[in-house]
């Protein structure tokens, strides 16, 4: 397996790739503020390799370069010694706002799509909501991508109403030290609006998706932010595409700081079977 980091129109991702070479890829999107890509790593890129994919991490812009979680976001040696020479202090090398977030998965299918047949994207918990958006963007290079799984995504609704999903997206929660500590941002209150806005339009962009995408949505049944009513009700509005399946093995290990909504029990055989439908 050789393991190396890349840099593309201003999205930086860790990779993972057989020896051999493959033609076929698994895009990860990482969500908020992308601890999960880290998650990600340690359980499943070596075994998917293993498989015969390679595996690209989006790496957010705006992940910062030291601090005491710097090493566990970035998980790459190389790259924090790179900021270090060079004195950069971000990923992407200033902070970041949620458009490039929201844009990042848009950037990395442009150069897959030239090198790969096969791409199969992960969008998890925010990532989702990236994948999604830029995957419907005009001039998404989207031919090659052969299955889309919304992993513990925070796709849903945003009616308006206590329960929908703007309840997950609160200007506190964007300011609290467990997020400013990882990352640099965009004014909160602007990350709201704008993703307000995206939760209104997502389901009609949508409906334009190939049909020749296989979308699935796994949902956490101890999620601690997500529930499975918002994946229901955005299933609803994009006509009632895709699968739900229901991961019952996960749970919170609070004393290593990990949440079942992290997924941190799920097994590479199982995510396997999602993503080969």
């Amino acid at each position: 397996m050789r393991v190396s980091w890349e840099k593309f129109d201003g999205v930086e991702a860790q990779v993972f790739q057989p020896v051999a070479g493959t033609r076929s890829v698994i895009l990860f999107c990482p969500g908020f503020p992308g601890m999960g890509g880290t998650v990600f790593e340690q359980r499943h890129a070596a075994a998917l390799v293993a498989e015969g994919y390679a595996v690209y991490v989006i790496k957010h812009k705006g992940t910062k370069l030291s601090g005491a979680m710097a090493p566990v976001l970035v998980n790459n040696a190389a790259r924090m010694m790179e900021g270090r020479k060079t004195d950069e202090k971000y990923i992407g090398g200033a902070p970041a706002t949620i458009e490039d977030w929201l844009e990042e998965p848009l950037k990395a299918l442009e150069v897959l799509h030239t090198a790969y047949d096969n791409i199969h994207v992960i969008g998890d918990s925010f990532g989702a909501l990236a994948a999604l958006w830029s995957m419907t963007q005009e001039g998404a290079q989207i031919s090659k991508v052969k299955s889309l799984l919304l992993y513990a995504g925070a796709q849903g609704v945003d009616d308006g109403s206590e329960d929908g999903i703007m309840r997950v997206w609160q200007p506190e929660f964007l300011m609290a030290s467990r997020i400013t500590d990882k990352v640099a941002l965009n004014d909160p209150f602007d990350i709201v609006a704008r993703l307000g806005k995206t939760y209104r339009s997502l389901p009609e962009r949508v409906k334009a998706l190939p049909e020749s995408i296989a979308m699935t949505y796994l949902v956490v049944d101890r999620d601690e932010i997500l529930r499975k009513s918002d994946t229901e009700a955005f299933k609803e509005a994009i006509g009632g595409r895709g699968k739900i399946v229901i991961d019952t093995v996960d749970h919170a290990w609070p004393e290593h700081n990990l949440l079942a909504h992290d997924t941190p029990n799920y097994k590479t055989e199982d995510l396997l079977a999602l993503i080969r439908g």
